[in-house]
């Protein structure tokens, strides 16, 4: 939980913070968790062991723990009342428990009350289960009231009323639950060619289709996720063209309904983000400065400080990605450097690969610009992070290309002490690919410290081991991020 409260600190606005302070000095008592809170801000370092040994030197008879407990729990209730006045889920939400508890109490009307003055916002809103729980606590408090006031006709509308929410619930979990098993299926079963993923999706596609052509009202989210479902689907199986064509018509269906956009439109955003990354991973780059812009927009000032950071944070990353694939490396950069150090910084919000990716995007940039030492400092960032996931494919591309980096930086000391650090590591179920096996055999030539004669000999040695590197999915995600296979062939001209 320690690790949990440090990243909901860094995460919140300035406005939060105040709102906090505000909220802890109702209290006059000297409190150790708000000392706690102002350790965890002002620290340059994330790690609990290192906070916790600040914090005892202040308080040395007090619990680290019981404080951060309550510090938790004093956050999260300033960050759920923030959500109630700006967001009509929590609203909603937070007016059914209270009319609930009216109800317990006997106090019916005042129920009704509550309930009443959540129709309007209930209407507005694309919440379908909630709206089903607000149709059904106005049904029961007509029912416990033994329905004064109301006819036969108007109750059975209003009964049809919650059945067709019902129906339009179940319709959009139908949704939900082929596009989760698509994305599950070419996540971890599919490593086939685009014909074997078309077969393997085949039930799913004939599934979705059915779901769409049947006579339920589709909604704003059922009409996403079926956009969502093509888009993944098309782009799964090399049908490019389609999967240009969906995003599009996604987008037009976010801001065709702004208005029904939450405060902040984390959902936009999400789609806005998989859109890009697709368009990236299928090398679609000409197409994404529009998907680009549209993300930007997000940024505004009504929007919550943290939102906009991460906002900022991901067009920073795309925009990068767009350099790297053009070789425009003096505009990254550029770019690089009139962008405050903050937005490279990690997160809470974003996503461990997402902040690696973009660490690494910026490392690649100062080395193909000969800044080694720069490049380094950045991919550092990344390196000795304890939190990673070490097996991740991001984490292994940015630990090849540190040997890359250094070896350019002739650190042969270092060289040998990483590769066998690298070899205890990835062993057993995690076995080398040949592409490290061939990476590491060119690093062990050193091709760039031999004569020109020599190295043809040592070319023709390697060719065995070069004709079987790079050839894996695995090796062919790793080479996405950099051509390892391109950079070894050019240490030999």
């Amino acid at each position: 939980m320690t690790d949990i409260l440090v990243r909901l600190i860094r995460s919140l606005s300035p406005a939060e913070k105040r709102q906090f302070k505000l909220r802890a000095k109702k209290q006059q008592q000297e409190k150790a968790y708000v000392i706690l809170f102002d350790l965890i801000d002002q620290s340059d370092k994330t790690d609990w062991k290192h906070i916790k040994q600040q914090f005892q030197k202040r308080y040395p008879a007090s619990s680290a723990e019981s404080a951060a407990s309550y510090l938790f729990q004093s956050v999260t209730e300033v960050l759920v009342q923030n959500k109630i006045k700006t967001d009509d889920g929590f609203k909603l939400m937070y007016g059914i428990m209270k009319a609930d508890l009216f109800r317990q109490r006997n106090l019916l009307d005042q129920s009704f009350t509550e309930i009443r003055s959540l129709l309007p916002i209930a209407e507005k809103t694309q919440r379908l289960a909630l709206r089903y729980l607000l149709k059904r606590a106005q049904l029961n408090y007509f029912s416990e009231n033994n329905f004064e006031g109301i006819n036969e006709k108007t109750l059975i509308a209003e009964q049809q009323n919650a059945r067709d929410l019902l129906k339009d619930l179940r319709n959009e979990q139908e949704h939900y639950s082929l596009y989760e098993i698509l994305k599950h299926r070419l996540g971890n079963q599919l490593q086939k060619g685009a014909t074997g993923k078309k077969r393997a999706l085949d039930d799913l596609v004939l599934s979705e289709l059915a779901i769409v052509n049947n006579k339920t009202k589709h909604h704003l989210e059922s009409r996403k996720l079926h956009l969502l479902f093509q888009s993944f689907y098309f782009t799964r199986i090399g049908d490019y063209q389609s999967a240009l064509k969906t995003f599009y018509v996604l987008n037009t269906l976010f801001e065709k309904n702004a208005q029904l956009r939450p405060n902040p439109p984390i959902d936009y955003y999400s789609t806005l983000d998989g859109i890009l990354d697709s368009l990236k991973m299928i090398c679609h780059y000409d197409e994404m400065p529009y998907f680009i812009e549209k993300l930007h927009q997000l940024d505004q000032d009504h929007y919550p400080d943290y939102f906009r950071f991460l906002v900022k944070k991901t067009v920073l990353l795309y925009e990068l990605s767009q350099y790297a694939y053009s070789e425009q490396w003096e505009n990254a950069v550029d770019l690089i450097r009139i962008t405050p150090v903050s937005c490279f910084r990690d997160f809470a919000l974003v996503h461990e690969q997402k902040q690696a990716v973009l660490i690494f995007y910026a490392s690649r940039a100062f080395f193909h610009t000969r800044h080694l030492k720069k490049a380094v400092k950045f991919l550092n960032e990344v390196l000795l992070k304890k939190t990673l996931d070490y097996t991740l494919p991001y984490y292994r591309v940015c630990r090849l290309f540190n040997i890359v980096l250094h070896y350019e930086m002739n650190d042969l000391e270092y060289l040998e002490y990483e590769i066998r650090s690298y070899k205890r590591f990835f062993k057993g179920k995690n076995a080398l690919y040949p592409l490290e096996k061939y990476i590491f055999r060119v690093v062990s030539l050193s091709p760039s410290r031999n004569l020109r004669y020599k190295n043809q000999q040592l070319w023709k040695q390697l060719q065995p081991l070069r004709n079987t590197a790079g050839k894996g999915a695995d090796e062919i995600l790793l080479m996405h991020y950099f051509d390892f296979m391109e950079w070894a062939a050019e240490k030999f001209r």
